[in-house]
């Protein structure tokens, strides 16, 4: 989940990395992020995993957090992470924070990755080059001493809690993303029509984005469930 507690929302306070160059067609990257708890948590939940939309260049991304306890569900951070490069004469690497506080409760999610490989992009203006990091890895560290809240009935109380964040660059949606769409917020709103296709709605406590999209193609092809990974699908009988 988003929060590490669910529907906390998060906090930003966005740097850029590099400005857009102006005339340019932005150009999007799409990263499909999976949070694994570790065994030393107590009273920790989580999401199970997320889509982070990106601007190539660097700047405010956005988290579309997902789960599948108790039901398909959605929770936007809108602009709720920083997408930026870290550098220095050894090595160049991509990477992306966020920190989510909510009264007594917070949650700090940091992933990075290696500029390891060279990605070509179909844009408005033709064909371009990204240095890219193909995959990220991080972590997610959250507590909640809950002094607001008193023990539950089962006499439990605080949370304090980690996971293991893996991050895989979906080249598919993010070719998709950057021929397409010229605004963050439709970016994202694409890969929440993929996960409503699917039977996700929004999470308690979240509010879902009103964006009507311009459909790229009449017979609506553009949403194509093989876009969507494997173990979202209906499982056969």
């Amino acid at each position: 989940m988003i929060p590490a507690p669910r529907f906390t929302p998060l906090l930003l306070a966005a740097t850029l990395w590099f400005a857009s160059l102006s005339g340019v067609h932005a150009q999007w990257l799409i990263y499909e992020l999976v949070f694994t708890p570790e065994a030393d948590s107590a009273n920790f939940s989580s999401y199970r995993s997320a889509y982070l939309v990106a601007p190539a260049n660097g700047g405010a991304a956005t988290m579309v957090l997902t789960t599948d306890e108790g039901g398909r569900f959605f929770a936007v951070a809108d602009s709720g992470a920083k997408f930026f490069l870290a550098a220095n004469a050894a090595q160049r690497k991509v990477a992306f924070s966020a920190l989510a506080v909510s009264g007594n409760s917070q949650a700090l999610y940091t992933a990075s990755g290696p500029l390891n490989r060279s990605l070509l992009l179909d844009t408005p203006e033709g064909q371009r080059v990204l240095r890219v990091a193909e995959s990220l890895t991080g972590r997610l560290l959250a507590a909640d001493d809950e002094s607001d809240k008193g023990p539950a009935e089962d006499g439990s109380i605080g949370m304090i809690g980690s996971a293991l964040i893996t991050g895989t660059l979906r080249e598919d949606l993010t070719g998709i993303a950057t021929r397409h769409f010229t605004a963050q917020n439709l970016a994202v709103a694409y890969v929440i029509e993929l996960l409503e296709k699917y039977g996700y709605v929004p999470d308690e406590g979240s509010a879902p984005m009103k964006i009507e999209i311009e459909t790229i193609q009449e017979d609506g092809a553009i949403i194509d469930a093989s876009l969507f990974p494997p173990e979202a699908l209906p499982k056969a009988p």
